[in-house]
């Protein structure tokens, strides 16, 4: 049986396990290097990490999160936005929000949907005029009532947005 290996990204934190042989492909490639001459462990390159994911470096955690679920994860502005798990690490969840733009957060900070659904206040862009307060009604289809007028319509899932 093959020896794995721990992998650490360029800031010394430990982003999960491969094979030797993974390992040693990563090393010739000039992606990584041995942290010490006992093989036990690999540290990436800057900006290396992320290229060329296999499945064995792909993980489902306890918490369940796993690649290309639905959640809710947070943006720069703190509001959580619908999107898709692209990949999964002990540190890391990256993230294609529906809105086409992707990043990453720790894994602590995603929402699974039916999370997202009972604890966000939501409001959905209505039209080129912005967000609007109000209340999703139901969740499949999904239906939004807006606070200030009190109408109610069926949206999709990348028009919402919420807060904590």
């Amino acid at each position: 049986m093959e020896n794995r290996v721990s992998l650490y990204n360029s800031y010394d934190i430990k982003i999960g396990e491969t094979f030797t042989r993974r390992a040693r492909q990563l090393v010739r490639q000039q992606r990584a290097m041995w942290t010490d001459d006992s093989q036990t462990a690999i540290r990436f390159a800057p900006g290396m990490e992320n290229m060329d994911t296999t499945a064995e470096d792909l993980h489902e955690f306890e918490d369940g999160l796993a690649p290309n679920q639905l959640c809710f994860a947070p943006w720069h502005d703190n509001y959580y936005y619908p999107a898709v798990i692209s990949d999964v690490h002990p540190n890391l969840v990256k993230l294609a929000f529906l809105d086409g733009y992707t990043g990453s957060v720790a894994p602590g900070q995603v929402l699974s949907l039916q999370e997202g659904f009972d604890a966000l206040h939501f409001e959905c862009k209505y039209s080129w005029m912005g967000f609007y307060k109000g209340a999703v009604i139901s969740q499949e289809p999904i239906v939004f009532q807006y606070y200030e007028d009190g109408i109610m319509e069926q949206t999709e899932l990348r028009r919402l947005r919420g807060l904590r």
